[in-house]
């Protein structure tokens, strides 16, 4: 008999802590996080972006950051911060939010008209991109890349035709180039 109460004790407690563990992983992951009233909001981590610049980034977006730091790490996040433009949906719980930062980066529309000059098209593709406008003009002019193409100096804006294009928004100077090249 008494063999029997410490038994239903031990099960009683095993239960009682295995639900408090439950509701507390429940209550990390899966409770809706975001405090802002708009439908989305969006996130800009730059390529070389650590895990607490993406907390500064995020925490006026959350209502509890300590909650989104504990899901970041237990999902191995933390280590693995990528650069981009990431949407946050109104009402996402914390695993929504890092399953996002892990693989939703969000292509951006980059849009020029005729720009006369190398300088000003970096200027302009600049606010659209991370890369900032002297990364992109030496890119733009730089005397390898035309040589190999059999550009000179003057020709250096040759393969940007105005339009609209597709580009993530961590897309760097040299593969803007080249991607508008082919």
């Amino acid at each position: 008999m008494y063999l029997k109460r410490i038994l239903l004790t031990v099960v009683l407690l095993g239960l009682l802590i295995g639900g408090l563990f439950s509701a507390m992983v429940y209550r990390t992951l899966f409770i809706s996080n975001t405090v802002f009233s708009n439908d989305e909001a969006y996130v800009f981590i730059s390529s070389d972006a650590d895990f607490d610049e993406v907390k500064e980034q995020l925490q006026p977006l959350l209502k509890d950051l300590s909650t989104f730091e504990t899901a970041a790490r237990r999902k191995r996040y933390s280590e693995n911060v990528k650069g981009g433009k990431y949407a946050i949906t109104k009402g996402m719980n914390n695993n929504d939010i890092v399953n996002a930062l892990r693989s939703g980066n969000i292509p951006v529309r980059v849009s020029f008209n005729n720009q006369e000059t190398p300088a000003l098209l970096a200027g302009r593709i600049s606010s659209q991109v991370e890369a900032d406008s002297l990364t992109l003009f030496q890119a733009f002019s730089d005397k390898d890349f035309l040589k190999a193409q059999g550009w000179t100096p003057d020709q250096a804006l040759l393969p940007y035709i105005p339009n609209s294009y597709e580009f993530y928004w961590n897309t760097s100077a040299t593969t803007f180039r080249d991607r508008m090249l082919a």
